[in-house]
């Protein structure tokens, strides 16, 4: 089975290879050639555990991986530590990614041939490539934190003829030797967009990256930079693994004793209506993230702030009632999530193509409809 040129008429009918460009380059790189032989996909097996890939036990099962247009392919766990070796449980860590969403950033980053891109997370080297064909290795520049991921990354494009500047190093902080850039694309997500990115912009430079906050990381942000402010909206959504500088924090440090009260709604409402409400409510809660607990009779949900000092959990079954919620620290985390949940169902849930961000010397603003029309008034530092 040709799984390419199935790939191919997949991404087309998508609308992903809109670009004359984008269809040569994807025409030109071979993907196989970035893909380890050994990998898993974001798929369980009946032990519950992510589904493993080897090329040398069953090639077709590969390809087919490697090709589908709508999945990625894991090539890390636990930043390394575990090895691919079988099925395995673990968090992803870096991937090949899907190759739909590969294209529509590419779109969105407005590349012509004679730019100077940055590729931030070139891991594989993949991405990286598909920007050499476009703008040729001498215009193109690549930065990977991790140094094994480096280096596999650095022997692939030399194997597969591609000669861009790369570097290890922290994405976040770009790579000021090489700057200006015209165009800067991350392939991973942040919660702030740095400020050496827009530093190191030309004028009329763009930014694309994955966007979230820790609520929800599913967003894909398209900015335009004039000198030191960028600015745009929100193109769709790209669901990324973390910066590994931004990854959400994990401690938490409450006080003994909560605070009881009912929910003014069924927090099933609020939770279960789909990606576009859930980023939208986190533009408005940037620092606070959720998780389920329990079974399906004693469903209960937590929400943590990032500074740990506050946490508040949520029973499903009779939330009605006086002590449905449960809130420990200074701030009543549910309370602030229903606040904008009501703000949004206020506006008629639009888009998140109606919302933006800003990034200027006093720091990142989440915005929607206007940029003067901020959501949250707590100024987000610049990383």
């Amino acid at each position: 089975m040709d799984y390419r040129t199935v790939c191919r008429r997949a991404l087309e009918a998508k609308a992903c290879l809109h670009a004359p460009w984008l269809r040569a380059a994807f025409d030109a790189v071979d993907r196989e050639l970035f893909v380890p032989a050994r990998a898993w996909v974001p798929e369980r097996d009946e032990r519950g555990r992510w589904r493993f890939l080897d090329r040398e036990a069953d090639e077709d099962a590969w390809r087919r991986a490697v090709w589908d247009s709508h999945q990625s392919v894991i090539t890390q766990l636990d930043d390394g530590r575990t090895a691919p070796e079988g099925p395995a449980d673990g968090e992803f860590t870096s991937s090949v990614s899907a190759l739909d969403i590969v294209c529509t950033k590419l779109e969105q980053l407005g590349l012509d041939a004679g730019h100077r891109v940055l590729d931030v997370g070139y891991a594989s080297g993949y991405h990286t490539a598909l920007l050499c064909e476009r703008v040729g290795s001498e215009r193109t520049v690549g930065i990977e934190v991790d140094r094994h991921l480096a280096e596999w990354g650095a022997s692939n494009l030399k194997g597969a003829g591609y000669t861009p500047s790369l570097v290890c190093g922290d994405g976040m902080a770009g790579v000021a030797q090489h700057a200006p850039f015209d165009r800067i694309i991350s392939t991973a997500a942040v919660r702030t967009v740095p400020s050496a990115w827009v530093g190191q912009c030309a004028h009329d430079a763009v930014i694309v990256t994955p966007f979230g906050t820790t609520y929800a990381n599913s967003g894909l942000l398209r900015l335009t930079v004039r000198g030191d402010r960028a600015h745009g909206h929100f193109a769709g959504s790209a669901a990324y693994m973390w910066i590994r500088g931004e990854r959400p924090a994990r401690a938490l440090n409450v006080p003994d004793q909560c605070a009881t009260r009912s929910s003014p709604l069924d927090p099933a409402e609020v939770l279960e209506a789909g990606w576009e409400q859930d980023f939208v409510i986190g533009l408005h809660t940037a620092d606070v993230s959720f998780s389920h607990r329990g079974d399906r009779v004693d469903r209960k949900v937590q929400f943590v702030d990032q500074a740990g000092t506050s946490a508040t959990i949520v029973r499903y079954r009779d939330w009605w009632e006086a002590d449905a919620v449960k809130a420990w620290g200074p701030r009543d985390l549910w309370a602030e999530v229903v606040r904008a949940f009501t703000w949004y169902a206020q506006q008629g849930r639009p888009p998140v193509t109606e919302f933006g961000v800003t990034v200027d010397p006093s720091g990142q603003h989440a915005w929607y409809g206007e940029p003067d029309h901020v959501l949250n008034p707590r100024t987000v530092p610049l990383a």
